[in-house]
């Protein structure tokens, strides 16, 4: 759990919000809607995201989090 917390502090609430739900498997267009948000606004908390876990895509951003059990906690806090 605490790197969970390590984890999802990096983000701001916004995006703590946009990655709850991709975790979950929502689409971003399925994102927008649930949060009732512009598609711009939620393309840049994505892409935000991506750049703070330094992936790819956000399918490789919910791939890294659920590898949590395998990364260490200290590098987890060098990557923020």
């Amino acid at each position: 759990m605490l790197k969970e917390k390590v984890f999802l502090n990096q983000f701001t609430f916004a995006e703590q919000q946009v990655f709850e739900l991709a975790l979950d498997g929502y689409s971003g267009r399925e994102i927008q809607l649930v949060l009732s948000k512009e598609e711009a606004t939620i393309k840049s908390q994505r892409q935000n995201i991506i750049r703070k876990l330094g992936v790819f895509s956000m399918k490789e951003s919910v791939k890294k989090f659920q590898h949590l059990e395998y990364e260490s906690p200290r590098k987890l806090l060098q990557s923020r």
